[in-house]
């Protein structure tokens, strides 16, 4: 659910920066941003699945997938899940997928997109205005 807002954030970055930029091809980019997540997120999540697989000795790939009826934990599959370092790498293993598919969007934005040198500035710029516009787009004028 993080990541499906995440995407539709990101998607309104992508598109207000080349409604700025006037880079042509606003939905485009748009939608090539959309899959890029969609798809760098997907690839990360696998290799997750490989780090587990490496140091708990198991190959867990198709006991960790579980049906939809299918209501119990996971927790403890793997003796690298246990314990207090188990919660934080649980927790690094759902934002690290995000943050390397947002950053993959970034990258592409910054040197594709836009044509900018690449620094942390140009990487998270118009992410303050994107939220703005969006708080500013539930305000009525009356």
């Amino acid at each position: 659910m993080f990541g499906g807002i995440l995407t539709i954030l990101i998607a309104i970055w992508v598109y207000r920066s080349s409604i700025q930029a006037k880079t042509g091809n606003a939905l485009y980019w748009t939608a090539g941003a959309a899959v890029l997540f969609f798809i760098v997120q997907m690839l990360f999540y696998n290799v997750n699945i490989m780090i587990i697989d490496v140091f708990g000795g198991t190959d867990i790939g198709d006991e960790y997938d579980r049906d939809l009826l299918s209501i119990d934990s996971r927790e403890g599959e793997t003796a690298l899940q246990e314990g207090f370092f188990g919660g934080v790498l649980g927790v690094l293993f759902e934002l690290f997928p995000l943050l390397a598919a947002w950053f993959s969007v970034a990258f592409v934005r910054v040197k594709f997109m836009l044509k900018q040198d690449f620094n942390l500035s140009n990487l998270v710029g118009g992410i303050g205005e994107t939220f703005s516009s969006i708080g500013n787009s539930f305000k009525t004028k009356s």
